[in-house]
Order: C-alpha cells, then sequence, then structure tokens
C-alpha cells in the first residue's frame, strides 16, 4: 500500500482553517479522480468523523489505519478483491481508499459497506462512501435506507448538525470516546488471533527435532498434538489481554491527555504488574488444560511481550496495520525491539523483588551455568528472532521455499544459535554445545560454493573438538546468499537431513523446546508484519 504524506509534517495534529479543510477536501477529490482513472470498477472512501478544527490526532489515525486493517480482512471474507489500495495522511483530514477489480457488484459493496457501518456502536465515527464516479457517492437515500443517527443522540445526524443541538466539545469527547473502544477492541482482537494462528503454525511445522508435530509427538510421551490443541485454546484470552495491557499504556501516554507523561509512567508499572499476573494464570490455565504438562510456558513468556510491547506504539508511525516500504519496516522493527527489552527488564525487576517460592529449571539452569535463556532472549530485544530467524525465513520464502520447510530450516537455525534450556536440561551442556556446534557447520557448509548438505549425521559430535561457532559468524553464513541458495536449490535433502536430526533426538530423549518458542516467535512477527 502506498501512503500519501502531508506537505509539513509540523501541521499534523494541529488545529487548521476553513480554507486548509476546503484544500483537504479537494486532495480527497482530487485522489478519488486518480484512483477511478485506473482499471478499477468502483472506489471505497473511508473517512473520520472528525467535529472542530483538529481533523487529525494519533489517535485518530491509529483507530483508522485499525479499524481499514480489519475492514480488508472483511473484503477477503466476502471474496471482494482489490486493485489497489491507498492512505492519504493529511492533516486536514485522513482518508484511506480501496479500489476494487473490475466486476464487482457495486450494490453488493454498498449495502456491505453499510453493515460495516453499523456492525459496532462506535462505528458511527466512520464514513464508508463508495463512488462509481467522482461526482457523487451512491447513498444510501439512493438504496432507500434511513439516514446514519448522531453520535450523542437518536435523532438523524443531518438535522443535529443544522440544529447545533450538540456542542463541539460534546461531540469532541464522544469521538475520542468512539475511537478508544474501537482500538482497544480491534488491536487486541487482531493480535490475539495472530498469536493463536502462530501457535498453531508452530505446531504444525515437520519434522522437528523431538518436538510435537500434527503427526509426531517427537520425544515427549506425555503430550501430542491434542495436548496442544488444548493449551492454545486455553491461552487465547491472555493474548488479547497481553495486547491491551500495551494499548493501554499508549493511550495513557497520549499528550491529548493532560499530565500524559506522568500518567504514562504509573500507567506502565500498572499494566506491567497486570501482564505479570495475567501471565502466571495463563501457565495455571495451560497446565489445568494439559494436565499438568508444559506445552508452551516461553511462548507465554515471549509472546505476551512481544505483544505488549508492539501494542504499546499504537500510536507512534508507522504502526502494524499496513505494508511498509523497507526503511519503514527497519525503524519500526528497532523501536519494537527497544519496547521489548524496557517491558521485559522492568519485568524482570518485578520478579527479583518477589522471586517465586520454588526454582524454575530454566532458573536452575541460568544459577548454575549463568544462560539466561528465554529472559535473556526477550531482555535483548528478541535479537536471534529479528536479526537472524526473519530475515533467514523471509530469504526462503523468496526463493520458493514453502513455508513449511522455511520454518523447519529457521528452527534448526535458532538450535544453532541460541542456548536451548530444554536441550541443556535433557542433554546436559556438553552435549547440547556439541549439537550446536554440529548444526553451526552444517550452515557453514551450505554457505560455500560447492556446498552440498550431508547425508547422514556424524558418528561423534565430538569429532576434532572443533570450537564454538561465533553467533556473528552463524549468521553470516545463514544469511549469505549462497546458503540460501544451496538450502534452496537442495531443499529435499536439506529436509531429509533434518528428518535425521529428529530421529537422533527422539532416540536420545532430546527436545528443542527453547527453538521452538523462538520459531513461534519469529511466525508471530511475521503475521503482524502480514508477510507469511
Amino acid at each position: 500500500m502506498q501512503e500519501s504524506k502531508g506537505k509539513d509534517k509540523k501541521s499534523l495534529f494541529t488545529a487548521v482553517d476553513l480554507p486548509a479543510v476546503l484544500a483537504g477536501r479537494d486532495r480527497r477529490a482530487a485522489k478519488r479522480r486518480e484512483l477511478l482513472a485506473e482499471d478499477g470498477s468502483c472506489l471505497l472512501s473511508v473517512t473520520l468523523v472528525m467535529p472542530g478544527s483538529v481533523k487529525a490526532t494519533r489517535l485518530s489515525r491509529a483507530f483508522l489505519r485499525e479499524y481499514c486493517s480489519y475492514l480488508r480482512s472483511q473484503f477477503r471474507g466476502q471474496n471482494l478483491t482489490l486493485a489497489r489500495e491507498e492512505a492519504l495522511i493529511d492533516s486536514a483530514g485522513d482518508a484511506y481508499f480501496f479500489l476494487f477489480t473490475s466486476g464487482t457488484d457495486p450494490l453488493f459493496l454498498k449495502k456491505f459497506a453499510i453493515t460495516m457501518e453499523e456492525e459496532f456502536d462506535w462505528a458511527r465515527i466512520l464514513d464508508l462512501d463508495l463512488y462509481l464516479s467522482e461526482s457523487e457517492p451512491l447513498s444510501r437515500a439512493g438504496l432507500q435506507l434511513p439516514e446514519r443517527r448522531c453520535l450523542i443522540c437518536k435523532e438523524e445526524a443531518h438535522a443535529c448538525s443544522r440544529s447545533q443541538c450538540h456542542s463541539t466539545s460534546e461531540l469532541q469527547e464522544k469521538v475520542r470516546q468512539f475511537q478508544t473502544e474501537g482500538l482497544l477492541q480491534l488491536l487486541p482482537g487482531r493480535m490475539q488471533t495472530a498469536a493463536l494462528a502462530a501457535a498453531l503454525s508452530e505446531l504444525l511445522v515437520a519434522p522437528k527435532p523431538g518436538l510435537v508435530t500434527g503427526c509426531d509427538t517427537g520425544s515427549h510421551a506425555d503430550m501430542d498434538r491434542f495436548t496442544y490443541a488444548d493449551s492454545i485454546a486455553a491461552l487465547a484470552g491472555y493474548f488479547q489481554t497481553a495486547a491491551k495491557c500495551g494499548l493501554q499504556v499508549a493511550l495513557a501516554g497520549d499528550p491529548v491527555l493532560e499530565d500524559a507523561a506522568e500518567k504514562a509512567g504509573s500507567d506502565f508499572i500498572k499494566k506491567l504488574s497486570e501482564l505479570k499476573e495475567a501471565g502466571l494464570r495463563a501457565e495455571r490455565q495451560m497446565l489445568a488444560a494439559t494436565g499438568g504438562v508444559n506445552t508452551q510456558k516461553g511462548f507465554i513468556y515471549l509472546g505476551g511481550l512481544l505483544l505488549a510491547a508492539a501494542a504499546s506504539l499504537a500510536l507512534d508511525p508507522p504502526v502494524f496495520a499496513v505494508s511498509f516500504e523497507a526503511a519503514g519496516e527497519r525503524a519500526l522493527i528497532q523501536g519494537w525491539q527497544r519496547e521489548i527489552s524496557r517491558w521485559a527488564l522492568a519485568l524482570q525487576d518485578i520478579e527479583t523483588s518477589s522471586p517465586a517460592a520454588v526454582e524454575t529449571a530454566g532458573e536452575s539452569i541460568r544459577r548454575k551455568y549463568g544462560i539466561s535463556g528465554v529472559r535473556g532472549e526477550a531482555a535483548g530485544g528478541m535479537k536471534s528472532v529479528f536479526q537472524l530467524a526473519l530475515p533467514f525465513y523471509r530469504a526462503l520464502r523468496k526463493r520458493a521455499v514453502a513455508p513449511n520447510e522455511s520454518a523447519v530450516v529457521t528452527l534448526v537455525l535458532l538450535l544453532a544459535a541460541t542456548e536451548d534450556t530444554t536441550l541443556i536440561k535433557r542433554a546436559g551442556l556438553q552435549q547440547a554445545e556439541l549439537i550446536r556446534k554440529e548444526l553451526a557447520e552444517f550452515f557453514h557448509i551450505m554457505s560455500q560454493p560447492e556446498g552440498l548438505c550431508p547425508d547422514q549425521l556424524p558418528d561423534d559430535l565430538n569429532r576434532g573438538s572443533r570450537p564454538a561457532v561465533s553467533t556473528d559468524q552463524l549468521a553470516a553464513d545463514a544469511l549469505s546468499a549462497l546458503c540460501l541458495n544451496n538450502i534452496a536449490a537442495q531443499e529435499t535433502a536439506v529436509i531429509s537431513y533434518i528428518s535425521l536430526w529428529s530421529d537422533y533426538f527422539r532416540d536420545k530423549a532430546y527436545s528443542a523446546g527453547g527453538a521452538a518458542d523462538l520459531l513461534a516467535i519469529c511466525l508471530l512477527v511475521l503475521k503482524l508484519l502480514a508477510d507469511i
């Protein structure tokens, strides 16, 4: 999607006079003419009711973008095909435009748009206007449908406007209320859906060393795909709560509010505590659903932080509801990682002040070996996900490697790059390090000009006592064009090689649970960035 920028960024969120409002109206009309001149049948314009002289705010922009993300998914559900979409970002009033392909039934589309306008009470602040030509939109009156109601009372909106029944300040407050309600409903719901889909996707990825898949229990005699299905279903509400915690922090820091900075600081601590309690509750719900089996504790911790951090940025451009240019996405990811780290470190401070009564397996490994596990991963902004797994998976997909196979190799890369506490617990630190070295060697071999995928595992993982491969060297090997090209060209052999590791892990009762959690986080990031 393209975004048409306003001329002066400093003018955003400030009052605009009547000539500026009229000029903004002209810009929207020009954009409609431009889009209708393309190969499309009809154009849907989405704008906001914004009483008063301020026509755009951080809240209104976040709400409109999130709603249009929701609307886009609804179009897919109705088999309505878009030819193009574009956002016009303008201090005199933002607008989204959806151009539909030739053959779209305008009457069906208009009726569907009316359904969308009436779906939620807060949707009354949205105008969804359908144009077949630039001159006139297809109106409700033309379909013999009643006019829309006032934002505050039940009278017709036009009648209320003419009689000035309500003050501008009353209308503005109602609009802010509706924008907040809509954002609190849509964004956590979307993030919840993404988290559940990512968890299910990770489960279905196969083969995976020692892990449960849709057709294999791996090294786990106490769980199978049905255990995971129960676990994922039990966690649904938690993911929505985590996103809502982050969004409420963002809303508390909105400069429209008085004492926003002070309120944001106190709200952050409050919501952080709520996130911690929600995470502990989610763990109990998981154990209750699985009969005491730990299926996804790492994903609960990492996923909650990832969503809370993402939602806390919802009022800051760019947002998680549009496509990005490369530079825009890089800035978003950098900000996202900083926010993840902020939430993770603050959460660690809370946990340090009130340690758990019983030491977990991860805490025991951390104490014995100084390995930080998922907490260190989160405190570092989930670097192995954003700087390694994400670009690696995307690069394989660009080379036409299927999603499942791309995820399989990405999992192995994460296992090579990170100290998996699940593997350490089952295999011991020394054996886990030997496995990491061997997997790192695989990516090094594949990064060579004539690199051929091994067709068997080594007889002795300790051969030659090779030194550990640095994370930087592993990343350089794995992300090199040669490695990626060789993996794509030898995809069948690579998956067969990873299947050998799955057999080896099953025979040894090893498991790569930590890498699996990170793969699920990578798939969640991809879903939030909408390119999986």
